[in-house]
C-alpha cells in the first residue's frame, strides 16, 4: 500500500486524527405506509409517467420511463395502489411530478430467497441493456445514468472505487465496504469487465479501518490508495489528483464509482433487481441514534429521523446529503431517491449560526480554494452585477464545494452567490440547444 496522498492546494481538515471509528453497522429501515417516487431521480429529463391513479402496481413495476440521454427509469419500490399523482418541489430547486404509492398487497422479492444469475457469461451489450432496464445511476449527484457512463467507453485508463467520505457525518459508503464487501467486489468486476480499465483503484480515507480492506487486500490487480482526511478529497477533480496527480487530472478518462453504485449494478445484474433502495447515513447533532439505514425510495425523510430515535432537540436544518454539498429541506414529507446520500438534522453549534458581516478581506477563502480561485473577488464582482469579469476570473471553475463558505469569518454567503450564477448559465446552455 503507497503512503498517503492528497490533492496539491487549498481544502479543509473538518476530521481531527483521532476520529478513526468502525463504520456504522446497515439496518433495515421500516417499510413507508406511503412512498413519494420522484419521476425525476437523475440528470437529465424527467422519467414520463407510465401508470395512471387507482392502478395497482406490483414491487420492481416501472413507473416512469426514461426519455433519452440522462434519464433513467423509475420503478415502483412497494407494491399498492397508485393514489395520486403530483408535483413536488426539488431541494435542490425545480420541481418534478411523483407518483404516490400506498403500501398493499404482497411483495414480489421481500422475504424470498433471491434467484442469483452469472453474470461472467453474458456479453457487453446484455449487461448494458440490463444496467439501463434497471434504472441504474451514479449514486452520486446529480445521477448519471450509469449507461450513460458505460455505453461509449469500451476501455479507460483508470476504473476508481471511490469510498472516500470528505464531508463530516456521512459513513454509507465507508459501512457498504465493510458489510457488503462481496457485492461492490462484484460490482467492480463487472464494471472491469466492461471497461477493461489500465489502471484498477481502490481509495479511501486514511482513518479507514483495516478490516474495510481485507476482501481486497491480497488482489495483485487491485491498487489500494489512501487519501489525507481533507475535504473536498471526494470530489472528482481532487480524486484523481491525487490518485492520477495533477498533471494527468485534466486528460484522464477515468471511471469514478462509488460502492453504492456497484452494489446497485451487483444487484442489477446479479439479483435482476431494479434500483428500489437506497442506503442513507441519519445523523447530525440534532438525532437522538444516528445509523446507517437500507431504505426503500420514496421514503419520507421523517420516517427516517423517527426510526432513530427522533430529534434531541430542535434541529437548527435539515439537510438532504452532507453538510458542504447537501440542500435544506424544509418539509420531513421531502422523500428519498435515488441520490439521497444522507440525512442530516444539525444542530444550533454545528450551523454555525453567527451574525453575518462585511468581508474582511482576510484571504482565507482564496487560500481554501482548491481551484486556485479568489471567491471575494468573485462575489464583490457578482454583487455589482459584473458577471462577465466574475467568469473571466474563473467563476466556471467553481465546483460549489463549499469550502471558502466554511472557513470564511465573517459568513459571507459565498456559495449561493457562486451557485445562482452558475446555474443561470446552466439554464440558458440548455435553452440555447433546444
Amino acid at each position: 500500500m503507497s503512503s498517503i496522498r492528497t490533492f496539491e492546494r487549498g481544502g479543509i481538515r473538518v476530521r481531527g486524527d483521532g476520529e478513526q471509528e468502525e463504520p456504522a453497522s446497515i439496518v433495515n429501515a421500516f417499510l413507508p405506509n406511503s412512498a413519494v417516487v420522484l419521476l425525476k431521480q437523475h440528470a437529465g429529463a424527467p422519467a414520463r409517467c407510465v401508470v395512471r391513479r387507482g392502478e395497482y402496481v406490483r414491487e420492481g413495476m416501472i413507473v416512469g420511463r426514461g426519455l433519452g440521454p440522462g434519464s433513467a427509469d423509475v420503478h415502483a419500490p412497494v407494491p399498492g395502489v397508485v393514489r395520486d399523482i403530483r408535483v413536488v418541489l426539488l431541494p435542490e430547486g425545480g420541481e418534478s411530478e411523483a407518483v404516490v404509492i400506498a403500501l398493499e398487497g404482497s411483495f414480489d422479492r421481500l422475504g424470498r430467497r433471491a434467484e442469483r444469475y452469472v453474470w461472467n457469461s453474458m456479453g457487453r451489450a446484455d449487461i448494458l441493456r440490463t444496467v439501463r432496464d434497471r434504472g441504474v445511476v451514479d449514486t452520486e449527484a446529480p445521477g448519471v445514468p450509469l449507461y450513460d457512463l458505460l455505453a461509449d467507453r469500451e476501455s479507460t485508463d483508470a476504473l476508481i472505487l471511490n469510498a472516500v467520505e470528505s464531508e463530516p457525518y456521512l459513513r454509507t459508503e465507508s459501512s457498504l465496504l465493510r458489510e457488503r464487501s462481496e457485492q461492490v467486489s462484484d460490482g467492480l468486476a463487472i464494471l472491469a469487465k466492461l471497461t477493461e480499465p489500465a489502471r484498477l483503484v481502490v481509495a479511501v480515507d486514511e482513518l479507514c479501518i483495516e478490516e474495510s480492506l481485507r476482501p481486497w487486500a491480497g488482489d495483485a490487480r487491485i491498487e489500494i490508495v489512501r487519501l489525507e482526511a481533507r475535504y473536498p478529497q471526494d470530489m472528482r477533480k481532487q480524486l484523481l489528483e491525487s490518485v492520477l496527480g495533477a498533471r494527468k487530472r485534466a486528460s484522464s478518462s477515468a471511471l469514478v464509482i462509488r460502492p453504492s453504485t456497484a452494489v446497485a449494478l451487483h444487484e442489477a445484474i446479479v439479483l435482476a433487481k431494479p434500483v428500489m433502495e437506497r442506503y442513507v447515513t441519519v445523523g447530525g447533532g440534532a438525532i437522538k441514534n444516528p445509523a446507517v439505514l437500507k431504505v426503500r425510495i420514496g421514503t419520507p425523510i421523517g420516517d427516517l429521523i423517527e426510526e432513530c430515535g427522533g430529534f434531541l432537540g430542535p434541529p437548527a436544518r435539515i439537510v438532504l446529503g452532507g453538510p458542504f454539498r447537501g440542500f435544506p429541506v424544509h418539509d420531513l414529507d421531502a422523500p428519498v431517491t435515488k441520490t439521497s446520500s444522507a440525512v442530516l438534522a444539525l444542530s444550533e453549534d454545528e450551523v454555525g449560526g453567527a451574525r453575518r458581516n462585511p468581508c474582511i478581506r482576510c484571504g482565507r477563502c482564496a487560500s481554501v480554494c482548491p481551484e486556485k480561485l479568489e471567491p471575494e473577488r468573485l462575489f464583490r464582482l457578482l454583487s455589482n452585477r459584473r458577471e462577465a469579469e466574475a467568469e473571466a476570473w474563473g467563476l466556471k471553475d467553481c465546483t460549489l464545494c463549499g469550502a471558502c463558505g466554511y472557513i470564511c469569518p465573517s459568513r459571507v454567503q459565498l456559495v449561493a452567490a457562486f451557485a445562482v450564477r452558475l446555474r443561470q448559465g446552466i439554464s440558458k446552455a440548455m435553452e440555447a440547444t433546444r
